[in-house]
């Protein structure tokens, strides 16, 4: 089988899991914000930044250095895996020992006692087997694919449960812990490596680390300086919103597209030898990133009131305007890490932290000094600065590894164009006398209907002739034909 049809199945089969777990995670958060409040939330938030904070300080990259590697052996496995639970576990003790004064600093009491048991997240989910991940090295998804299920169903029926006893922070935290559990001990059940105390190749993987690891508290700061700046300047009350509000417009993307995109980025890494291949791959991959992405982009920020009383409950409407400035937050999120991942693939993590560096510090100077007198400015400057910053790296992927940017940007415009279509015409529709759930789905069925038309006609007019269409209609044609000889066989 060929690394493109690898990539097609496993994306399948990644989008399967996905939509299972992404509609677990939206009924997870009907429930939780009907049950708990903007300070059960904060309380959340304020915990999963600290310990994200604490993760980044000891990531390895160990999935990313085993997917690059071009010769992979044992020794390499089992340094990977002794690595991270030495380093984790060692976090999750300083983790403990500082909770008291983390929760000083934000003002929040009820952070010590969450933040230590969150904690515990980090060693438990080191001990899973580096069998993962050769799986992902081989674009093999099909083994963790029950995994995965048990891992989000288990995690969401605790969730619920404690939440239906006892709302409160702890019925998040709890679901974390055992979605940790249920991942590492199913592991084993998925691959037959079984991992041995060693770190005869810590220098090897430490030259690797040691960028993504700087990175990795760069890319923290970024990613997470709204969140912070919204504690200090508004108070946990409107962090709880803040973020609820910017979880649930990415919430596409955590669920679905990001994981989806992984075989995509072992393909890149295949190719990085040859350059045509390459080029078309990464070309390929981000165009079929931003057909993904438009439509959805569109959607979110055309019904940003109907979106959010339908996912979170009328009490939140005064958070509902957020979602549009994060509209543009969920595009480049996704865009930002497959790009940020296809340069790990290719090894030039140095060049990315350089970047990260300094789009950091302009973000940080930016919010400063123009988006600290309300959350709606704070949304919308993050918002247009994740912009800028993603099609910044952008462009310098397109200098490292040259895909033929303009060409990329021609690929992207039907589903440019079919998003703005398909929002005019659902623009000329009113249903002002439907309850909201039944609108939602309406306009979303609606939606999703008008932009694939319009797309697939907006292709077929102006790509007919491109490179990309034809390999992807040839690759398409080969597919339809192997299930053919399937079913025949059968």
């Amino acid at each position: 089988m060929s690394a493109s049809q690898k990539v097609i199945k496993s994306s399948a089969l990644l989008l399967a899991l996905q939509l299972v777990q992404r509609g677990l995670g939206i009924a997870s958060t009907l429930i939780l914000a009907r049950l708990l409040t903007p300070e059960h939330f904060g309380i959340v938030a304020l915990v999963m930044i600290a310990l994200q904070f604490f993760e980044l300080l000891v990531e390895t990259g160990n999935q990313q250095y085993i997917v690059q590697k071009d010769d992979v052996d044992d020794h390499d496995l089992n340094t990977a895996w002794s690595m991270d639970v030495l380093i984790k576990t060692t976090m999750a003790i300083l983790i403990m020992v500082s909770a008291p004064s983390i929760a000083g600093y934000f003002q929040t009491p009820e952070l010590t006692l969450a933040l230590s048991v969150a904690a515990l997240t980090l060693p438990i989910r080191a001990l899973k087997t580096p069998g993962m991940m050769l799986l992902a090295r081989e674009i093999n998804y099909r083994p963790g694919f029950r995994l995965a299920l048990w891992q989000k169903v288990l995690s969401f029926v605790t969730v619920i449960i404690i939440a239906l006893i006892q709302p409160s922070h702890w019925a998040i935290i709890t679901g974390t812990l055992v979605s940790s559990i249920v991942l590492a001990i199913g592991s084993y059940r998925v691959h037959s490596f079984r991992p041995r105390w060693s770190l005869t190749r810590i220098s090897d993987q430490w030259s690797f680390s040691q960028w993504l690891v700087l990175r990795g508290i760069v890319g923290f700061t970024r990613s997470q300086i709204d969140n912070l700046m919204v504690s200090r300047f508004f108070g946990t009350v409107q962090l709880g919103g803040y973020n609820l509000v910017r979880e649930v417009s990415l919430l596409p993307a955590l669920s679905a597209i990001i994981p989806m995109s992984e075989p995509l980025l072992a393909a890149i890494a295949q190719s990085k030898y040859d350059k045509p291949v390459l080029a078309y791959r990464i070309r390929l991959s981000l165009a079929l990133m931003a057909t993904i992405l438009m439509p959805l982009t569109t959607f979110l920020m055309l019904y940003p009131e109907l979106i959010t009383a339908v996912l979170l409950g009328p009490q939140w409407s005064e958070y509902a305007p957020l979602l549009r400035p994060f509209g543009l937050f969920f595009l480049t999120f996704c865009l930002f890490a497959l790009v940020s991942d296809a340069m790990i693939a290719l090894g030039r993590v140095k060049a990315l932290f350089t970047f990260d560096v300094i789009s950091t510090a302009l973000i940080i100077i930016a919010l400063l000094t123009l988006a600290t007198d309300s959350l709606s400015n704070m949304a919308w400057y993050r918002g247009w600065l994740a912009v800028v910053t993603t099609f910044g790296l952008i462009v310098i992927l397109n200098r490292l590894a040259p895909f033929n940017l303009l060409r990329l940007l021609w690929l992207c415009t039907p589903s440019f164009a079919a998003s703005l279509g398909a929002a005019w015409l659902l623009t000329q529709l009113t249903f002002s006398t439907l309850p909201n759930l039944l609108e939602f789905l309406i306009r979303g069925c609606l939606f999703v209907l008008f932009a694939v038309v319009l797309t697939w006609g907006f292709s077929s007019a102006l790509l007919a002739r491109s490179e990309e269409w034809k390999q992807l209609k040839s690759l398409t044609a080969s597919l339809k034909g192997n299930n053919d000889l399937s079913q025949d066989q059968a």
